[in-house]
């Protein structure tokens, strides 16, 4: 059950704590009809915050509102899924790029510390410990682009991808795959290869891409 907001924090964290709530994989299909009613109750704030969010969700294409029917987690179809993919693989490539040329050793640690997490939640099979180590792993990698442009669209583009996941997680197998991606990519901006830091970024977006849509067949 999530926490109420409180009146203080209500405007800044309605947003952040319903794109959570879609976004965890635990409740939401794509295509399923959200409840907007059962969200307020449950966070114990009033339509109209809660509408707030909801538009800025809608902007960042993480829900559809439909006139008169309500709102729904997207379903998203496979030629959406390459053409958000595209996107994202060429940003991350960016972002991975930049991170080569200036990430400092505190910033490289803390992506390294994300990976040794990722390793012990897959040992532990263990999703949620997996998801909080690999979304630390993203954010350490957009600390070190130094690119606020960068991460806003790349924000969208994740939540975006996480969606389409619905409530199809990845196998172990996949996420152990997922976390070998993230080692090339960090031993990249280790050796300070611009080049081979887009590409291994590039490839893991790939990855993920070809193992949501075999999880779509």
């Amino acid at each position: 059950m999530t926490k109420p907001l409180s009146r203080s924090t209500l405007s800044s964290d309605a947003y952040a704590t319903v794109r959570a709530i879609l976004l965890d994989g635990e409740r939401h299909a794509p295509g399923d009809k959200i409840s907007v009613e059962a969200l307020a109750q449950e966070l114990g704030v009033s339509r109209s915050p809660l509408w707030a969010a909801i538009s800025r969700l809608e902007a960042e294409g993480l829900v559809e509102v439909r006139p008169r029917q309500g709102v729904f987690m997207p379903a998203f179809r496979a030629d959406e899924v390459r053409d958000i993919a595209r996107a994202r693989e060429a940003l991350e490539g960016m972002v991975a790029r930049l991170a080569a040329a200036q990430a400092d050793e505190a910033q490289i640690a803390v992506m390294a510390d994300s990976i040794d997490r990722q390793a012990q939640a897959i040992a532990a099979q263990d999703r949620a410990g997996y998801a909080s180590a690999n979304q630390h792993f993203h954010e350490a990698l957009l600390a070190a682009a130094g690119s606020p442009t960068l991460s806003r669209l790349l924000h969208a583009l994740y939540g975006q991808m996480m969606a389409m996941c619905g409530r199809r997680p990845f196998s172990f197998d996949q996420l152990a795959r997922n976390r070998g991606e993230h080692v090339a990519v960090l031993d990249a901006i280790r050796q300070r290869d611009g080049d081979r830091a887009d590409a291994m970024a590039r490839q893991h977006v790939n990855s993920l891409v070809q193992a949501l849509l075999a999880a779509g067949d």
